[in-house]
């Protein structure tokens, strides 16, 4: 397993002059460091996707956000099993780019100063128990602009789904705050900030 690592993780380590090939070229410090680069790049590759997969992903967060705040279990239940396991060529979301973007967008609004006040209030939607304790340690993480950074910390917690949903009623119980504070729906604000930013 650990051979299949580095062999996956190869052309990034030979950017940093690492020939997982020739253990004479690197000693065990310099592996450890360029690997901890390799990874923390290959998460964010994995986590962040752009163009249309990145349209799609709020268009995902949005009508999971509006069924939710409804009360409707149904078409949240189909939005989250909707979410493909891996990417597709097709601009299909996949569950890491969900989450990704859902925790990079609550680490941008919950550390935007003038939204402070009015998403003190976040409370995590109704679901499963320990979906909602997920949503909750997100929401804490984002408050210190860390949610995202924390993603494989999160990883040694959870499992999979469990972070999708957590990532998902964060994102929900979040808009629900804002637009009770400021007067809107849900769906208006959603379709407001969730879209790209051009």
């Amino acid at each position: 397993m650990a051979n299949d690592l580095l062999q996956e993780m190869a052309p990034l380590l030979a950017e940093d002059g690492i020939d997982v090939n020739d253990p004479s070229s690197f000693d065990m410090a310099a592996l450890n460091a360029a690997l901890a680069r390799a990874v923390e790049r290959t998460n964010l590759e994995r986590f962040t996707p752009i163009g249309v997969t990145r349209s799609n992903t709020l268009t995902v967060l949005l009508s999971a956000s509006e069924a939710i705040s409804s009360g409707d279990v149904q078409s949240t239940e189909a939005v989250i099993r909707g979410i493909a396991p891996e990417p597709k060529e097709t601009g299909e979301p996949s569950v890491a780019h969900v989450i990704g973007v859902s925790l990079g967008l609550l680490d941008s609004w919950h550390r935007d100063a003038s939204l402070t006040k009015l998403l003190a209030r976040t409370r995590i939607p109704d679901w499963s128990s320990r979906s909602r304790a997920t949503g909750t340690d997100i929401v804490a993480l984002a408050r210190k602009g860390r949610a995202l950074e924390a993603v494989a910390a999160l990883h040694g917690r959870y499992d999979g789904l469990t972070i999708l949903e957590g990532s998902i009623l964060a994102i929900a119980g979040t808009l629900q705050s804002w637009a009770a504070a400021t007067d809107q729906s849900v769906h208006d604000l959603g379709v407001a900030v969730l879209k790209d930013q051009k």
